[in-house]
């Protein structure tokens, strides 16, 4: 399907929707709600009556939203919130990881800046689920800002450096809102089966349509706890004493929180036969819980 052009007063969701259309014939999911996060900021930028263009570009927009949630109703990555956020974190987080990896090697190449902000943007599109993880927004503002910076140097013939401005990076801007100057789109033009290039073995490959409805996965969900049956002990005088502090088998909130993210990333692993991938994060739920560390 073919929509109107991005019109100069929203140029900042064009970067978005550049990422659905690259997905669209690889990760319905990823296309479905890039478009999403691309519609939902155009009414945040043009609040109230809007131009015509804009109006038809999101009218385009809403129509293909509308279409292919019917067409793949039985996709949950695009039925469930929760499971698109698992699906698109972990594929961002595997591209961070490749291109960290290619930088910090120092091979240096468009395929390596191409998943640097690929995996900015992807991270972008996580807004629309609610708060993100002070990781989440980090790995964001330096994805985004080491695309730039290499793409800047390859431009200019300069070398990079690999690494970040430090490893806290707490220099590091969004260049997206900042206004410095990003890789455009033709810069960052490569052929599909680049995306090959990428590492898929660690994690599940996202599909490009619904499942085989003749082989459905069941999700796994962790055992529950066995009720804990408290010991009889001596009386003693009631003194007040502080809750215990997180630790070894008494997870607090935050161990908590992370094993419950665990849990649905190996729930999405699983819907796409990834048993490894579904083994390692529920190893990593056990290990928050039962440890206090992954």
């Amino acid at each position: 399907m073919g929509f109107p052009p991005v019109p100069p007063i929203i140029k900042s969701i064009a970067h978005v929707l550049k990422v659905a259309d690259e997905h669209d014939n690889r990760n319905i999911v990823v296309s479905y709600w890039a478009r999403m996060y691309a519609c939902q900021t155009a009414m945040k930028l043009i609040p109230g009556k809007k131009p015509p263009e804009v109006s038809a570009l999101l009218i385009a927009l809403m129509d293909w939203l509308e279409e292919t949630k019917k067409a793949h109703h039985d996709v949950e990555g695009i039925s469930s919130e929760t499971v698109a956020q698992a699906m698109i974190e972990q594929y961002a987080m595997q591209l961070f990881t490749f291109a960290d990896g290619q930088d910090r090697a120092e091979n240096f190449n468009k395929n390596m800046i191409k998943a640097f902000y690929t995996a900015g943007i992807l991270m972008d599109i996580l807004e629309q689920f609610g708060e993100q993880t002070e990781d989440v927004i980090e790995k964001k503002k330096y994805a985004k800002w080491k695309a730039a910076y290499i793409h800047n140097c390859l431009k200019s013939g300069d070398t990079p450096t690999a690494g970040g401005p430090d490893e806290h990076l707490k220099n590091v801007i969004d260049i997206t809102k900042e206004g410095d100057e990003e890789p455009s789109q033709n810069d960052l033009v490569i052929s599909p089966r680049s995306y090959r290039d990428f590492p898929n073995s660690q994690g599940y490959n996202l599909p490009t349509g619904p499942a085989p409805a003749s082989s459905p996965v069941t999700p796994v969900v962790p055992p529950e706890p066995k009720p804990f049956t408290p010991q009889p002990e001596p009386m003693t005088p009631s003194i007040s004493t502080p809750n215990p502090a997180a630790g070894p088998g008494n997870p607090g909130p935050e161990e908590i929180q992370k094993a419950q993210k665990y849990c649905k990333y190996a729930t999405s692993a699983l819907n796409y036969d990834d048993v490894k991938t579904a083994i390692e994060n529920l190893n990593k739920a056990l290990n928050l819980l039962q440890l206090g560390k992954e």
